[in-house]
Protein backbone atom coordinates (compact mmCIF):
# COMPACT_ATOMS: atom_id res chain seq x y z
CA UNK A 1 0.00 0.00 0.00
CA UNK A 2 1.49 3.34 -1.10
CA UNK A 3 1.09 6.12 1.47
CA UNK A 4 0.53 9.52 -0.18
CA UNK A 5 0.31 13.01 1.35
CA UNK A 6 -1.90 15.63 -0.29
CA UNK A 7 -1.02 19.18 0.75
CA UNK A 8 -3.61 21.49 -0.79
CA UNK A 9 -5.86 24.19 0.58
CA UNK A 10 -9.57 23.41 0.41
CA UNK A 11 -10.79 26.90 1.26
CA UNK A 12 -10.88 27.70 -2.47
CA UNK A 13 -12.54 25.90 -5.38
CA UNK A 14 -9.19 25.27 -7.08
CA UNK A 15 -7.86 23.23 -4.15
CA UNK A 16 -11.09 21.28 -3.73
CA UNK A 17 -11.14 20.41 -7.42
CA UNK A 18 -7.54 19.19 -7.33
CA UNK A 19 -8.44 16.91 -4.42
CA UNK A 20 -11.46 15.70 -6.42
CA UNK A 21 -9.21 14.80 -9.35
CA UNK A 22 -6.85 12.87 -7.08
CA UNK A 23 -9.78 11.01 -5.54
CA UNK A 24 -10.95 10.05 -9.05
CA UNK A 25 -7.50 8.52 -9.63
CA UNK A 26 -7.84 6.63 -6.32
CA UNK A 27 -11.19 5.21 -7.45
CA UNK A 28 -9.35 3.35 -10.22
CA UNK A 29 -7.00 1.44 -7.88
CA UNK A 30 -6.84 0.10 -4.34
CA UNK A 31 -3.16 0.49 -3.50
CA UNK A 32 -3.06 4.12 -2.28
CA UNK A 33 -3.57 5.33 1.29
CA UNK A 34 -3.93 9.11 1.59
CA UNK A 35 -2.97 11.60 4.28
CA UNK A 36 -4.56 14.98 3.54
CA UNK A 37 -3.74 18.36 5.01
CA UNK A 38 -6.25 21.07 4.17
CA UNK A 39 -6.46 24.73 5.04
CA UNK A 40 -5.59 28.17 3.61
CA UNK A 41 -3.07 28.28 0.76
CA UNK A 42 0.47 28.29 2.15
CA UNK A 43 -0.60 27.96 5.79
CA UNK A 44 1.14 24.68 6.63
CA UNK A 45 1.80 23.53 10.18
CA UNK A 46 5.32 21.99 10.09
CA UNK A 47 4.27 19.10 12.35
CA UNK A 48 1.57 18.11 9.83
CA UNK A 49 4.18 16.80 7.42
CA UNK A 50 7.35 16.42 9.51
CA UNK A 51 5.91 13.53 11.55
CA UNK A 52 4.28 11.81 8.57
CA UNK A 53 6.00 8.85 6.88
CA UNK A 54 5.07 7.75 3.38
CA UNK A 55 5.95 7.20 -0.26
CA UNK A 56 5.05 10.38 -2.14
CA UNK A 57 3.59 13.90 -2.00
CA UNK A 58 1.24 16.03 -4.12
CA UNK A 59 1.36 19.66 -3.00
CA UNK A 60 0.47 23.20 -3.93
CA UNK A 61 3.87 24.62 -3.02
CA UNK A 62 3.01 28.23 -2.29
CA UNK A 63 6.19 29.52 -0.66
CA UNK A 64 9.82 28.66 0.21
CA UNK A 65 8.85 27.55 3.73
CA UNK A 66 6.57 24.80 2.47
CA UNK A 67 9.14 23.86 -0.16
CA UNK A 68 11.78 23.35 2.55
CA UNK A 69 9.44 21.10 4.55
CA UNK A 70 8.78 18.92 1.52
CA UNK A 71 12.40 18.76 0.39
CA UNK A 72 13.38 17.59 3.88
CA UNK A 73 11.22 14.49 3.39
CA UNK A 74 13.25 13.39 0.34
CA UNK A 75 10.23 11.74 -1.33
CA UNK A 76 8.89 11.71 -4.91
CA UNK A 77 6.81 14.89 -5.16
CA UNK A 78 4.57 16.59 -7.72
CA UNK A 79 3.83 20.32 -7.48
CA UNK A 80 0.37 21.49 -8.61
CA UNK A 81 0.89 25.25 -8.29
CA UNK A 82 4.22 26.34 -9.77
CA UNK A 83 4.80 29.31 -7.48
CA UNK A 84 8.44 28.58 -6.59
CA UNK A 85 11.52 28.85 -8.81
CA UNK A 86 13.71 27.08 -9.68
CA UNK A 87 11.40 24.07 -9.91
CA UNK A 88 12.78 21.19 -7.86
CA UNK A 89 9.86 18.87 -8.65
CA UNK A 90 7.71 17.98 -11.68
CA UNK A 91 4.84 20.42 -12.11
CA UNK A 92 1.25 19.84 -13.25
CA UNK A 93 -0.84 22.99 -13.61
CA UNK A 94 -3.51 24.67 -15.66
CA UNK A 95 -2.38 26.81 -18.62
CA UNK A 96 -2.72 30.22 -17.00
CA UNK A 97 -1.58 32.19 -20.04
CA UNK A 98 -4.23 30.49 -22.16
CA UNK A 99 -6.87 31.35 -19.55
CA UNK A 100 -5.88 35.03 -19.69
CA UNK A 101 -6.02 35.01 -23.49
CA UNK A 102 -9.52 33.47 -23.46
CA UNK A 103 -10.85 36.26 -21.23
CA UNK A 104 -9.29 38.89 -23.50
CA UNK A 105 -10.98 37.31 -26.53
CA UNK A 106 -14.31 37.29 -24.67
CA UNK A 107 -14.05 41.03 -24.10
CA UNK A 108 -12.99 41.72 -27.69
CA UNK A 109 -15.97 39.73 -28.95
CA UNK A 110 -18.17 42.05 -26.87
CA UNK A 111 -16.65 45.06 -28.67
CA UNK A 112 -14.52 46.35 -25.79
CA UNK A 113 -11.59 48.63 -26.60
CA UNK A 114 -10.53 49.46 -23.01
CA UNK A 115 -9.20 46.65 -20.84
CA UNK A 116 -7.98 46.13 -17.30
CA UNK A 117 -6.50 43.35 -15.18
CA UNK A 118 -6.36 43.10 -11.40
CA UNK A 119 -4.25 40.40 -9.76
CA UNK A 120 -1.50 39.53 -7.31
CA UNK A 121 2.00 40.72 -8.12
CA UNK A 122 3.78 38.02 -6.11
CA UNK A 123 1.85 34.95 -7.34
CA UNK A 124 3.20 33.30 -10.50
CA UNK A 125 -0.19 31.92 -11.57
CA UNK A 126 -1.62 35.46 -11.43
CA UNK A 127 1.29 36.95 -13.36
CA UNK A 128 0.94 34.29 -16.07
CA UNK A 129 -2.78 35.02 -16.42
CA UNK A 130 -1.86 38.69 -16.72
CA UNK A 131 0.71 37.87 -19.43
CA UNK A 132 -1.82 35.85 -21.41
CA UNK A 133 -4.44 38.59 -21.10
CA UNK A 134 -2.08 41.39 -22.16
CA UNK A 135 -0.47 39.30 -24.90
CA UNK A 136 -3.81 38.66 -26.58
CA UNK A 137 -4.46 42.42 -26.57
CA UNK A 138 -1.28 43.45 -28.38
CA UNK A 139 -3.31 45.62 -30.77
CA UNK A 140 -4.76 47.48 -27.76
CA UNK A 141 -1.60 47.65 -25.62
CA UNK A 142 -2.05 51.37 -24.90
CA UNK A 143 -5.54 50.63 -23.56
CA UNK A 144 -4.60 47.80 -21.16
CA UNK A 145 -4.34 48.80 -17.49
CA UNK A 146 -2.85 46.60 -14.76
CA UNK A 147 -3.28 46.75 -10.99
CA UNK A 148 -1.66 44.49 -8.37
CA UNK A 149 -3.35 43.85 -5.04
CA UNK A 150 -1.00 44.03 -2.06
CA UNK A 151 -1.07 40.87 0.03
CA UNK A 152 -0.83 40.43 3.75
CA UNK A 153 -0.85 36.78 4.74
CA UNK A 154 -2.93 36.64 7.90
CA UNK A 155 -4.80 33.57 9.08
CA UNK A 156 -7.90 32.99 6.96
CA UNK A 157 -7.43 36.22 4.97
CA UNK A 158 -4.70 35.91 2.30
CA UNK A 159 -5.60 39.24 0.65
CA UNK A 160 -5.90 42.56 2.44
CA UNK A 161 -8.73 44.74 1.17
CA UNK A 162 -7.15 47.59 -0.79
CA UNK A 163 -10.50 49.20 -1.49
CA UNK A 164 -9.37 52.83 -1.54
CA UNK A 165 -6.48 52.08 -3.90
CA UNK A 166 -8.67 50.03 -6.22
CA UNK A 167 -11.24 52.85 -6.29
CA UNK A 168 -8.57 55.39 -7.20
CA UNK A 169 -7.28 53.12 -9.96
CA UNK A 170 -10.72 52.40 -11.40
CA UNK A 171 -11.82 56.03 -11.27
CA UNK A 172 -8.96 56.98 -13.62
CA UNK A 173 -10.08 54.48 -16.29
CA UNK A 174 -12.47 55.29 -19.09
CA UNK A 175 -15.58 53.08 -19.26
CA UNK A 176 -16.77 50.84 -20.72
CA UNK A 177 -14.00 48.55 -19.47
CA UNK A 178 -13.41 44.82 -19.82
CA UNK A 179 -11.87 43.84 -16.47
CA UNK A 180 -10.28 40.46 -15.76
CA UNK A 181 -9.90 39.46 -12.11
CA UNK A 182 -7.08 36.95 -11.61
CA UNK A 183 -9.15 34.92 -9.13
CA UNK A 184 -12.79 34.94 -8.05
CA UNK A 185 -11.66 35.72 -4.50
CA UNK A 186 -10.60 39.23 -5.61
CA UNK A 187 -13.96 40.08 -7.16
CA UNK A 188 -15.64 41.47 -3.99
CA UNK A 189 -13.09 44.31 -3.85
CA UNK A 190 -13.84 45.19 -7.48
CA UNK A 191 -17.61 44.96 -7.03
CA UNK A 192 -17.56 47.15 -3.92
CA UNK A 193 -15.27 49.71 -5.55
CA UNK A 194 -17.59 49.91 -8.57
CA UNK A 195 -20.60 50.30 -6.27
CA UNK A 196 -19.02 53.16 -4.33
CA UNK A 197 -17.92 54.89 -7.55
CA UNK A 198 -21.34 54.52 -9.16
CA UNK A 199 -19.96 52.27 -11.92
CA UNK A 200 -22.59 49.78 -13.09
CA UNK A 201 -21.63 46.15 -13.77
CA UNK A 202 -21.63 45.18 -16.66
CA UNK A 203 -22.69 48.48 -18.26
CA UNK A 204 -19.58 50.43 -17.21
CA UNK A 205 -17.30 47.59 -16.09
CA UNK A 206 -17.61 44.03 -17.41
CA UNK A 207 -15.97 41.59 -15.01
CA UNK A 208 -14.68 38.03 -15.51
CA UNK A 209 -12.94 36.00 -12.78
CA UNK A 210 -11.17 32.65 -12.67
CA UNK A 211 -11.93 29.38 -10.83
CA UNK A 212 -15.72 29.31 -11.35
CA UNK A 213 -16.45 28.82 -7.65
CA UNK A 214 -20.17 28.57 -8.37
CA UNK A 215 -21.62 29.40 -4.92
CA UNK A 216 -19.31 32.40 -4.75
CA UNK A 217 -20.07 33.50 -8.34
CA UNK A 218 -23.80 33.25 -7.69
CA UNK A 219 -23.53 35.33 -4.51
CA UNK A 220 -22.08 38.23 -6.53
CA UNK A 221 -24.64 40.68 -7.85
CA UNK A 222 -24.72 40.62 -10.76
CA UNK A 223 -23.53 37.00 -10.96
CA UNK A 224 -19.85 36.72 -11.78
CA UNK A 225 -18.65 35.35 -15.11
CA UNK A 226 -15.70 33.06 -14.51
CA UNK A 227 -13.28 30.64 -16.16
CA UNK A 228 -13.22 27.05 -14.94
CA UNK A 229 -9.52 26.08 -15.33
CA UNK A 230 -10.08 22.29 -14.99
CA UNK A 231 -8.16 21.85 -11.75
CA UNK A 232 -9.83 18.45 -11.42
CA UNK A 233 -7.84 17.20 -14.40
CA UNK A 234 -4.73 18.80 -12.86
CA UNK A 235 -5.25 16.65 -9.77
CA UNK A 236 -5.83 13.49 -11.79
CA UNK A 237 -2.73 14.02 -13.98
CA UNK A 238 -0.66 14.87 -10.89
CA UNK A 239 -1.63 11.55 -9.31
CA UNK A 240 -0.69 9.72 -12.52
CA UNK A 241 2.66 11.51 -12.57
CA UNK A 242 3.39 10.73 -8.93
CA UNK A 243 2.69 7.05 -9.48
CA UNK A 244 5.24 7.01 -12.31
CA UNK A 245 7.83 8.69 -10.07
CA UNK A 246 7.24 6.20 -7.26
CA UNK A 247 7.66 3.36 -9.76
CA UNK A 248 11.03 4.79 -10.79
CA UNK A 249 10.01 5.85 -14.29
CA UNK A 250 11.70 8.71 -16.14
CA UNK A 251 9.35 11.54 -17.10
CA UNK A 252 9.30 12.80 -20.68
CA UNK A 253 8.46 16.32 -19.50
CA UNK A 254 8.88 18.13 -16.19
CA UNK A 255 5.99 20.57 -16.74
CA UNK A 256 2.50 19.44 -17.78
CA UNK A 257 0.01 22.20 -18.55
CA UNK A 258 -3.70 21.45 -18.84
CA UNK A 259 -5.07 23.49 -21.73
CA UNK A 260 -8.74 22.52 -21.47
CA UNK A 261 -10.77 25.24 -19.72
CA UNK A 262 -14.26 26.75 -20.00
CA UNK A 263 -15.45 30.35 -19.68
CA UNK A 264 -18.89 30.51 -18.06
CA UNK A 265 -20.49 33.84 -19.04
CA UNK A 266 -22.91 35.33 -16.52
CA UNK A 267 -24.45 38.77 -16.18
CA UNK A 268 -21.24 40.48 -14.99
CA UNK A 269 -19.92 40.37 -18.58
CA UNK A 270 -23.02 39.70 -20.70
CA UNK A 271 -23.16 43.06 -22.44
CA UNK A 272 -21.68 44.49 -25.60
CA UNK A 273 -19.50 47.50 -24.78
CA UNK A 274 -21.32 50.76 -25.53
CA UNK A 275 -19.84 54.25 -25.25
CA UNK A 276 -23.21 55.97 -24.88
CA UNK A 277 -24.11 57.17 -21.36
CA UNK A 278 -27.82 57.55 -22.11
CA UNK A 279 -28.06 54.07 -23.60
CA UNK A 280 -26.17 52.62 -20.64
CA UNK A 281 -28.67 54.24 -18.28
CA UNK A 282 -31.52 52.66 -20.25
CA UNK A 283 -29.90 49.20 -20.19
CA UNK A 284 -29.19 49.44 -16.49
CA UNK A 285 -32.79 50.47 -15.82
CA UNK A 286 -34.09 47.54 -17.88
CA UNK A 287 -31.85 45.10 -16.01
CA UNK A 288 -33.19 46.33 -12.67
CA UNK A 289 -36.88 46.59 -13.63
CA UNK A 290 -37.64 44.17 -16.49
CA UNK A 291 -38.79 41.37 -14.18
CA UNK A 292 -40.97 43.59 -11.98
CA UNK A 293 -42.58 45.49 -14.82
CA UNK A 294 -41.57 48.58 -16.79
CA UNK A 295 -42.61 50.63 -19.81
CA UNK A 296 -41.03 52.47 -22.71
CA UNK A 297 -41.93 55.79 -21.08
CA UNK A 298 -40.21 54.84 -17.81
CA UNK A 299 -37.08 53.67 -19.63
CA UNK A 300 -37.00 56.87 -21.70
CA UNK A 301 -37.23 58.99 -18.54
CA UNK A 302 -34.42 57.01 -16.90
CA UNK A 303 -32.19 57.54 -19.95
CA UNK A 304 -33.03 61.20 -20.42
CA UNK A 305 -34.12 60.59 -24.02
CA UNK A 306 -37.40 60.82 -25.83
CA UNK A 307 -39.19 57.61 -26.78
CA UNK A 308 -38.38 58.00 -30.46
CA UNK A 309 -34.68 58.80 -29.92
CA UNK A 310 -34.35 55.92 -27.44
CA UNK A 311 -35.89 53.45 -29.88
CA UNK A 312 -33.65 54.69 -32.71
CA UNK A 313 -30.48 54.32 -30.62
CA UNK A 314 -31.43 50.77 -29.65
CA UNK A 315 -31.86 49.88 -33.31
CA UNK A 316 -28.72 51.70 -34.48
CA UNK A 317 -26.28 50.61 -31.75
CA UNK A 318 -27.70 47.28 -30.56
CA UNK A 319 -29.63 46.14 -33.63
CA UNK A 320 -32.49 45.31 -31.26
CA UNK A 321 -35.67 46.95 -30.08
CA UNK A 322 -36.36 48.02 -26.50
CA UNK A 323 -38.88 45.18 -26.30
CA UNK A 324 -36.25 42.67 -27.44
CA UNK A 325 -33.91 43.72 -24.63
CA UNK A 326 -36.67 43.54 -22.01
CA UNK A 327 -37.64 40.05 -23.15
CA UNK A 328 -34.01 38.91 -23.18
CA UNK A 329 -33.59 40.07 -19.57
CA UNK A 330 -36.70 38.13 -18.51
CA UNK A 331 -35.38 35.03 -20.28
CA UNK A 332 -31.97 35.42 -18.66
CA UNK A 333 -33.56 35.67 -15.21
CA UNK A 334 -35.78 32.64 -15.83
CA UNK A 335 -32.85 30.53 -17.13
CA UNK A 336 -30.74 31.38 -14.08
CA UNK A 337 -33.53 30.41 -11.67
CA UNK A 338 -34.18 27.17 -13.54
CA UNK A 339 -30.48 26.25 -13.34
CA UNK A 340 -29.62 27.48 -9.87
CA UNK A 341 -32.81 26.96 -7.80
CA UNK A 342 -35.51 24.38 -7.15
CA UNK A 343 -38.34 26.93 -7.24
CA UNK A 344 -41.57 25.75 -8.91
CA UNK A 345 -41.73 26.74 -12.57
CA UNK A 346 -44.93 28.71 -12.00
CA UNK A 347 -43.18 30.82 -9.37
CA UNK A 348 -40.19 31.34 -11.66
CA UNK A 349 -42.54 32.58 -14.37
CA UNK A 350 -43.98 35.10 -11.93
CA UNK A 351 -40.62 36.28 -10.58
CA UNK A 352 -39.05 36.65 -14.01
CA UNK A 353 -41.88 38.86 -15.23
CA UNK A 354 -43.79 36.43 -17.46
CA UNK A 355 -46.75 36.48 -15.03
CA UNK A 356 -47.95 32.98 -15.90
CA UNK A 357 -46.33 29.65 -16.71
CA UNK A 358 -48.21 29.21 -19.98
CA UNK A 359 -46.78 32.43 -21.42
CA UNK A 360 -43.25 31.54 -20.31
CA UNK A 361 -43.68 28.10 -21.96
CA UNK A 362 -44.66 29.85 -25.19
CA UNK A 363 -41.63 32.18 -25.08
CA UNK A 364 -39.20 29.33 -24.32
CA UNK A 365 -40.52 27.28 -27.25
CA UNK A 366 -40.34 30.27 -29.59
CA UNK A 367 -36.88 31.55 -28.64
CA UNK A 368 -35.07 28.54 -27.15
CA UNK A 369 -36.91 25.68 -28.90
CA UNK A 370 -37.54 23.90 -25.61
CA UNK A 371 -39.76 24.12 -22.54
CA UNK A 372 -38.76 25.44 -19.10
CA UNK A 373 -39.03 21.92 -17.67
CA UNK A 374 -36.79 20.39 -20.36
CA UNK A 375 -34.35 23.29 -19.98
CA UNK A 376 -34.05 22.59 -16.25
CA UNK A 377 -33.56 18.85 -16.77
CA UNK A 378 -30.91 19.41 -19.41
Amino acid sequence: MKRIAILAETSLASGRQIVTGISRFLDERNDWSVFQHSGPLGAMDPTAISQWQGDGIIARIANPELLALIQAKGLPTVDVLGNVRPRPFPLVKCNDRSIGASVAKHFMQNAHTNFAFIGLGDERWSLEREEGFSGALEDYKDSVHIYHIHQQRTEGHPVRDNLDSVKAWLSALRPPIGLMVASDQLAPIVFEACHQLGLAIPEHVSVVGVDNDRPFCNLCRPRLSSVEPNHELVGYRAAQTLERLINGETLDEQVIEIDLHTLHPRLSSELIAIDDPALLKALNYIREHACVGTSLDAIARASGLSRSVLQRRFRDKLNRTVGDVILNEKLRSAREMLKETELPIALIAERSGFNCQEYMNHIFKKHLETTPRKYRLR
